[in-house]
């Protein structure tokens, strides 16, 4: 199995009609394609802005291919590539498309969260490297 693990900017806020649209889509697309994953998305009312952080699974050829159509999205800007790799399995199998949309509180209990493009981010990534974005999107799917 591929994956891909990014974070990207909202061209715009998503309403709960958007999100529904865009999981809709994807997942339609994802199940013919054979990708599970998981997407995260929060609206940061401070910087009045939405940001999604996403895992794709699948084939190589499959990723590929989703990641092409991801990257040609609209909807969508700065896209930050934090992790791509090989695992033996699944991670979210049972998920065309698993989704959160998360808020403060969630994040609180989110270890080492850090506001995408804040200075904190910057220092953690110059100091530590990438953000561990797989053990963030685990945290989600189990359920935090």
């Amino acid at each position: 199995m591929r994956y891909t693990i990014y974070v990207s900017q909202a061209a715009k806020a998503f309403s709960e009609s958007d999100l529904s649209t865009l999981l809709e889509r994807s997942r339609e697309w994802n199940s013919a394609h054979g990708i599970s994953g998981l997407l995260v998305y929060r609206y940061n009312n401070e910087f009045k802005r939405g940001n999604f952080l996403q895992l794709i699974e699948g084939t190589e050829d499959a990723i590929q291919e989703t990641w092409k159509r991801i990257s040609r999205d609209p909807r969508h800007h700065t896209l930050i590539v934090l992790d791509e790799g090989d695992s033996e399995a699944r991670m979210f199998s049972d998920w065309s498309m698993g989704f959160r949309n998360v808020d403060e509180k969630n994040l609180a209990n989110v270890s080492g969260f850090s506001e995408l493009g804040s200075d904190e981010f910057w220092e953690n990534v110059k100091k530590k490297g990438l953000p561990d974005a797989l053990s963030t999107l685990r945290s989600f799917y189990d359920g935090v």
